[in-house]
């Protein structure tokens, strides 16, 4: 009877290591959740929760005397963010690098990038995915990234027509894009938008209003959501009812590698700007000059075209960390996907 016993604890503890083994696949660990699909998703929807977020908000900051949420991306200082390729550099690698206390060393990541077209049925501005973004979508690399306790956006980049962020003619057009960028942005339940005006057409509707129009309403409907703008194309002299791009949205960084933006570039403060750099592709900045920045009130530092390509890449991003944030860097062993391929989030 006794080896009875012995005999079924040790089948327990098998069952017990295969399900163990199972549960800790490193990925994926999330796919096709329901936030994903399209059903459900309207106009009115997206305006009645922008309302119940701002009145959520605007409680929280009565309550809390009149401050912002230092644990939102808006709140917070000394920001490392990282830009991903996602056509051929692997978005998981955000996720690979901790510093001491064995967080994220990444604050956010953005996914480079879903495009704006004219959708031939309609004549509106709507978002394209291409099949590398639309797999990771699919393969759940948000929420998984997310789960590592980084926040993720997406970056919208024009793509050779008129769908632009200047060619909106009026309010009733830049209210029924941003409703539509709104319903993007909560049915993949993503933390922020950018806005990178680049490759569209530009028609002779095209106005110095739209951009700011546009981003207005997309904060307006996203108050809960990090906005930030390319201070590039449109975006530098735009302006609506009195309003330039830095009244309206949350940050702006630069469009070139490496640079950072004077204080009141498209009406932005220094607490709202952020140097843009290149380090793992060339166009980075030292350890000193980072700290530098920080001293001097930038909000954080971008990383564009992060990828492990280069040899010393860990030594690259512990000087940025270093810099930015005053942390050590420990990378997960095993976690770094070097390759760049077509399929890397598929």
């Amino acid at each position: 009877m006794k080896n009875i016993y012995i005999v079924a604890f040790l089948l327990l503890i098998a069952v017990s290591s295969c399900r163990k083994v199972k549960t800790e696949q490193e990925f994926p660990d999330i796919k096709n959740k329901p936030e994903t699909q399209q059903d459900g998703w309207t106009a009115e929807r997206i305006e009645q929760i922008a309302k119940q977020k701002k009145d959520s908000i605007e409680l929280a900051k009565l309550l809390s005397g009149n401050k912002d949420d230092k644990n939102s991306l808006a709140g917070k200082k000394n920001l490392l963010i990282a830009y991903v390729e996602v056509n051929n550099r692997a978005f998981k690698n955000v996720t690979c690098f901790l510093n001491d206390e064995g967080k994220p060393v990444i604050d956010l990541a953005w996914v480079f990038a879903p495009n704006i077209n004219i959708d031939p049925s309609t004549k509106k501005v709507k978002i394209t995915y291409n099949r590398q973004v639309q797999g990771l979508i699919n393969k759940g690399y948000i929420r998984y990234v997310q789960g590592k306790g980084i926040k993720v956006g997406m970056t919208l980049l024009g793509n050779h027509d008129a769908a632009g962020f200047r060619n909106f003619r009026n309010l009733q057009e830049a209210t029924e894009f941003a409703q539509h960028v709104a319903i993007e942005i909560r049915r993949l339940g993503l933390d922020a938008i950018d806005f990178d005006d680049e490759y569209s057409e530009s028609p002779a509707y095209a106005n110095n209003e739209s951009f700011v129009m546009v981003v207005s309403e997309v904060k307006r409907l996203l108050p809960d959501k990090f906005v930030h703008c390319y201070i590039y194309g449109g975006a530098t002299s735009s302006s609506y009812l009195g309003k330039r791009m830095g009244d309206v949205a949350d940050a702006g960084s630069s469009a070139y590698y490496p640079e950072t933006p004077s204080p009141g570039s498209a009406g932005f403060p220094v607490e709202k700007l952020i140097p843009s750099t290149k380090p793992f592709s060339g166009g980075g900045y030292d350890e000193a000059t980072l700290r530098a920045r920080m001293q001097q009130g930038y909000k954080g530092i971008m990383m564009f075209d992060f990828n492990m390509f280069p040899n010393d890449y860990l030594n690259r991003l512990k000087g940025y960390v270093k810099g930015v944030k005053e942390q050590n860097v420990v990378e997960i062993p095993g976690c770094v996907d070097r390759r760049e391929n077509d399929d890397v989030n598929m």
